[in-house]
């Protein structure tokens, strides 16, 4: 019987969590790599990450439990896909710029955040 893996709500991620899962050079490497085509999943072998098996499922599981991926059992192996349309609504802006940085441009990008309505220029000083 395959196990499932949690997955949290996204309106459960803290931020800091989030920050905490890209602080890795490791995983922030994966969530580049997912985020290039967010569309796309990959089994987690095809992602180079040093280390041992336990290693890298440890970094599976930071991800996941920041809710930057969704981690599939796939019988023989798992998967990885990233979750670039919830965390987009979450945490609007976060992984285009985060792609930006990282001088990635994705091959089927993620919808723009939403512009904040209001003014767009700064209140003037008095």
């Amino acid at each position: 019987m395959p196990v499932q893996m949690p997955h949290p709500s996204l309106d459960e991620v803290a931020l800091s969590a989030v920050f905490a899962a890209l602080s890795d050079d490791h995983r922030r490497g994966v969530v580049v790599t997912l985020a290039a085509d967010p569309d796309r999943e990959l089994p987690c072998t095809a992602l180079s990450v040093p280390g041992s098996k336990s290693t890298r499922s440890y970094h599976w599981k930071v991800l996941r439990e920041a809710g930057l991926i969704v981690q599939r059992n796939t019988g023989t192996g798992m998967t990885l896909r990233l979750r670039a349309e919830e965390f987009n609504a979450r945490f609007p802006g976060l992984l285009p710029n985060l792609l930006h940085l990282e001088g990635i441009t994705p091959t089927n990008p993620t919808p723009e955040a939403p512009t904040p309505a209001g003014p767009t220029e700064p209140n003037p000083r008095p």
